[in-house]
């Protein structure tokens, strides 16, 4: 029988000896190097530049970072910056993070409209994912596939023509979760141009669950974690191109052994990649400033593995501890570029 354990009995503090002794995270590091290095292109403020540039201009990548944040504003035609005016009209979507205790004060999207004045609108399904198990969300007879964040972009957008929710209530087999009207109403209803700010959180049940990372040769396949991502931001930005986006990582989560004990996430893989779950975190970044949006690293930004215990109430969900720093952390970069 199983043995749940605390945080703190599962995970044993590190020294970076630890970590660079350990082959797999050495080897996931020297391939993380090549790949920046090598493959990609980074984009910084609309212009493609050259990895090389984007290491020795960025400070955020150079020595002494504590985080991989990157504050993207809106601009206008010549490269200005736009700025914000608060109160912000807020549209989130994640899972967990933001639909725990939603009626509750002590949720944190509603801590973020208490602290700023800003009007929410609350589209995350606690249970959900970032990836999509299907390229036709109605092959998935669980219905799960309904609520991950792209197939919710699409249907904010069209749902007069769609019959994604029609199709999930009629689906006798459908696991419909319990924040199915809210979203579907309010994705019906919002009135986008109302709306100034979107932000998108999405926690650890992607690396847990064992979904795959990236598609090297279609960086919008859905059914990966950062591809259903990029998808979704490529039609939020061809709609509202006025809307700034903010997109936050995972949050710290432990992995779990065969005895269900706490691991560290960067020693234990579930997907076929074998990727950690900060792989997961610095792909998001990745895809990020290749679609000049904000965001906000919370693997090494809001709490470390080190510190989890502290911000967790079993291996993945936030105490109130936690919720209270995701909620600085968004607003911090919510104002950034405020006038």
């Amino acid at each position: 029988m199983k043995k749940d354990k605390s945080p703190a009995e599962g995970a044993r503090s590190k020294t970076w000896r630890d970590y660079l002794l350990n082959p797999h995270t050495f080897f996931f590091l020297l391939f993380v190097v090549i790949i920046l290095i090598i493959v990609f292109r980074i984009s910084k403020w609309g212009n493609r530049i050259s990895s090389y540039e984007f290491f020795q201009e960025n400070p955020l990548i150079q020595e002494g970072a504590e985080a991989y944040d990157v504050m993207a504003p809106k601009t206008d035609e010549n490269g200005n910056i736009i700025a914000n005016k608060s109160p912000h009209t807020i549209l989130f979507f994640g899972n967990s993070v933001f639909a725990d205790d939603r009626g509750s004060k002590d949720n944190v999207v509603n801590m973020i409209a208490e602290r700023t004045g800003s009007t929410v609108y609350n589209c995350s399904v606690g249970g959900s994912y970032l990836a999509s198990g299907n390229f036709d969300m109605k092959k998935d007879r669980s219905g799960l596939d309904v609520y991950n964040f792209y197939f919710l972009i699409l249907y904010l957008n069209w749902w007069e023509r769609l019959d994604y929710f029609d199709w999930l209530e009629s689906n006798p087999e459908a696991n419909l979760l319990p924040e199915t009207q809210e979203v579907r109403h309010t994705l019906e209803t919002i009135d986008m141009d109302t709306v100034d700010t979107i932000a998108i959180l999405y926690d650890g049940s992607d690396y847990l669950a064992g979904h795959p990372l990236v598609n090297p040769d279609d960086s919008s396949d859905v059914t990966t974690f950062t591809g259903n991502l990029e998808a979704g931001i490529d039609v939020l930005q061809r709609e509202y191109p006025h809307i700034r986006i903010i997109v936050m990582s995972p949050t710290y989560a432990f992995g779990l052994d065969e005895n269900g004990d706490y691991v560290s996430s960067d020693t234990i893989f579930y997907n076929e990649e074998e990727r950690p779950l900060s792989a997961y975190m610095l792909q998001e970044c990745l895809s990020s400033v290749n679609h000049n949006v904000t965001f906000i690293d919370n693997i090494y930004g809001t709490f470390n593995e080190d510190e989890a215990s502290e911000y967790l109430t079993d291996h993945l969900h936030l105490n109130q501890k936690g919720r209270e720093k995701v909620a600085e952390r968004f607003i911090q970069a919510l104002n950034y570029y405020d006038e």
